[in-house]
């Protein structure tokens, strides 16, 4: 009797065996993280006695000032009016269907200008010219036939067009420069936000527990500037969402309603923790 194992036995035990390995990196990966955030916290505890009274404090989200909170609404204003806008593809193709009509609209005038001229020959003196005219009529009338087939589709997918290229143009005429203000908000803001984390870790301070308990207390050394920048983007995102959470960087996840936007942003951040080991 064969006792070999099936093609879907080796398969079914192949998948587990990935599944497993799968959930052993992912234990590992928190595990390596656990392990890092640790011994930061230990080099602050020895680096300051064991927090002494005089231990320097980074609260972060008490550090920010109003000059901040307005850069934040500033950009995230600038990035809704931006979400509004067609894209350049959109345009694009919207411009497309409004040459089409006209294209068509010329197309008929030449058409019916063909029938006009085709049925004048026929009624005619020159006999000729009139029987020609007969001939080719029938072809005339069935090309203008066709055309004016084609003219409420291409007309209605014109008029479509023409309303969102219309309501894209108001809101860069309306909003335009709050759009252009969002590069130059975002990268003062992002100055701002990092000089403070910059001069909390290199004063050894003590940061408030949502961050130490993610981010820790200092960047890893093998990726410092992903470090500051995911801690620059994670305190931006809490001044733009007013989050308040003393325990998760992020705070509860964006509600329904909330902005695209924002569950992207929200998205990412959490990618880039999981990412931080």
């Amino acid at each position: 009797m064969d006792d070999a194992p099936s093609a879907e036995d080796l398969g079914r035990l192949r998948s587990e065996v990935e599944s497993d390995r799968a959930a052993v990196r992912g234990e590992l990966s928190e595990l390596l993280r656990t392990v890092r955030l640790i011994g930061q916290k230990v080099d602050w505890l020895m680096a300051n006695a064991l927090i002494t009274a005089d231990a320097p404090i980074c609260d972060l989200d008490g550090d920010v000032d109003e000059a901040m909170v307005k850069l934040a609404a500033k950009v995230e204003r600038g990035e809704r009016f931006q979400d509004e806008l067609l894209d350049s593809t959109a345009r694009k193709d919207l411009k497309v269907a409004v040459d089409r009509h006209w294209e068509w609209g010329r197309k008929l005038d030449q058409r019916q200008a063909t029938v006009a001229t085709l049925s004048e020959a026929i009624v005619g003196e020159d006999e000729t010219a009139a029987v020609r005219a007969g001939e080719e009529f029938p072809a005339a009338w069935h090309a203008l036939t066709d055309v004016e087939q084609e003219g409420p589709r291409l007309e209605s997918a014109a008029q479509v067009a023409r309303e969102r290229l219309e309501a894209d143009d108001a809101v860069r005429r309306k909003h335009g420069k709050d759009i252009d203000a969002v590069g130059h908000a975002w990268q003062e803001l992002c100055r701002q936000l990092r000089h403070m984390i910059d001069a909390g870790v290199a004063s050894q301070a003590l940061f408030p527990g949502w961050f130490r308990d993610t981010l820790g207390l200092a960047p890893p050394p093998d990726a410092p500037t992903r470090w500051f920048e995911l801690a620059t983007e994670i305190l931006a995102y809490r001044i733009t969402y007013r989050v308040t959470s003393d325990d998760f960087p992020l705070g509860d996840p964006p509600p329904g309603d909330a902005s695209a936007r924002r569950r992207d942003w929200y998205q990412r951040l959490r990618a880039g923790l999981a990412r931080l080991t």
